[in-house]
């Protein structure tokens, strides 16, 4: 405490009562902090790097030590916060699962949509279109596991390109921002002459998996064995 009040200029430095009441003031209200932590506390106040001033006014008392504590806090505050966030990164990345979980997770998903597309499509008689199909779209793809005609390609991408159209024309019509008129437009007028902008490419495969499915189903064959076969296939 001494260190402290040299530190800091004060003059006449502290009586012992009034040291021993500082002590006692300190580990009530500040025992999260080590010793060390404080002294660091007012060797940097006095160097000028917290946001509190060091001056004192010739006024060493529990207020004057409690500002520069709390500014040292606020001062550490922000490493700290840095440091959790390193220590969430790398445990994000030691959590993270490997390349044969992660293939095994989405496979899992996979199939699980598959099964109540089969479910949905047995009870009712009709497909469920999935808007984020095209992620299982492609996904089969890569395996080697779904193969659509290039005529049927054709037919999916016309159907696609009209739901597109549909979908932004109704859209505009919500639309009270010209500004979002102007981009809705945009896209419409891209979709007519670009018949495999995102939006309809998407919409495509989303189409092309439920036609996948159909044939699935219709042929009778299980989707798990055509995956394991397309495997063996890669292997070999």
């Amino acid at each position: 405490m001494i260190k402290w009040a040299v530190l800091t200029g004060v003059k006449p430095l502290p009586t012992d009562d009034e040291i021993r009441l500082f002590v006692e003031y300190i580990a009530e209200h500040f025992y999260r902090y080590s010793l060390l932590e404080i002294d660091n506390a007012f060797n940097l106040v006095t160097a000028g790097k917290l946001d509190e001033s060091a001056e004192h006014y010739q006024s060493f008392s529990v207020i004057y030590i409690s500002k520069i504590i709390n500014s040292y806090g606020r001062y550490i505050g922000k490493y700290i916060l840095e440091y959790k966030d390193r220590l969430e990164e790398e445990k994000k990345e030691t959590d993270k699962p490997s390349e044969n979980e992660q293939f095994e997770i989405i496979l899992e998903s996979i199939l699980e949509n598959f099964d109540n597309y089969k479910e949905n499509y047995l009870k009712k008689g009709e497909p469920i279109y999935n808007p984020f199909g095209y992620i299982s779209y492609d996904y089969l793809k890569n395996l080697g596991v779904l193969h659509i005609e290039d005529d049927v390609k054709e037919l999916l991408l016309e159907q696609a390109k009209e739901i597109a159209l549909e979908e932004l024309r109704e859209k505009r019509g919500s639309l009270k921002d010209s500004d979002d008129k102007i981009d809705v437009n945009a896209e419409i007028e891209e979709i007519m002459n670009n018949g495999k902008q995102d939006r309809v490419m998407r919409i495509c495969k989303n189409l092309g998996l439920i036609h996948y499915y159909e044939d699935i189903l219709k042929n009778n064959l299980s989707l798990n064995s055509e995956i394991a076969k397309s495997m063996r296939n890669d292997k070999s």
